[in-house]
């Protein structure tokens, strides 16, 4: 099955690529790259698993639901709906104060549409903005 590798550095994405393989192999080797880049004195080197939810019209093609019924957690009139593995690869991140911001991170999930692939772009671009933390303090100030 395709697996896409996101590369995310300060809120932009900075690396991308689609490849065939299975994703607990591609997770693995993506993290031995990773710790090639991470510095053990100033950072921390995390790998957590999120999901994603997708969804894919009905009716499903044979090959398609074969690749993607382990996923399946639902359905509605029109759509299967899918419970899709991320994997987020942190190599470079910090604590300011009472938050912690991730820098550079390699998101790792399974390509299935650009649907997707859009939705997980906009993941790994969140994963590393500095607004982030910049909305939470706003939201504690109120």
């Amino acid at each position: 099955m395709k697996v896409l590798i996101l590369k995310s550095e300060t809120g932009k994405i900075t690396s991308e690529k689609t490849i065939d393989g299975n994703i607990g192999d591609v997770v693995k080797q993506v993290a031995s790259d990773a710790l090639k880049e991470w510095n053990e004195m100033t950072s921390d080197f995390t790998i957590m698993k999120d999901t994603q939810e997708a969804r894919i019209p009905l009716p499903l093609k044979p090959d398609v639901y074969e690749a993607v019924k382990s996923f399946l957690s639902g359905k509605d009139k029109t759509s299967a709906i899918l419970r899709i593995p991320i994997y987020i690869i942190s190599f470079d991140n910090m604590w300011k104060e009472d938050d912690y911001q991730d820098n550079k991170v390699y998101v790792v999930s399974y390509y299935l549409d650009d649907n997707l692939k859009n939705e997980l772009l906009e993941y790994a671009k969140q994963a590393t903005s500095a607004q982030k933390i910049e909305e939470q303090g706003e939201e504690e100030e109120e």
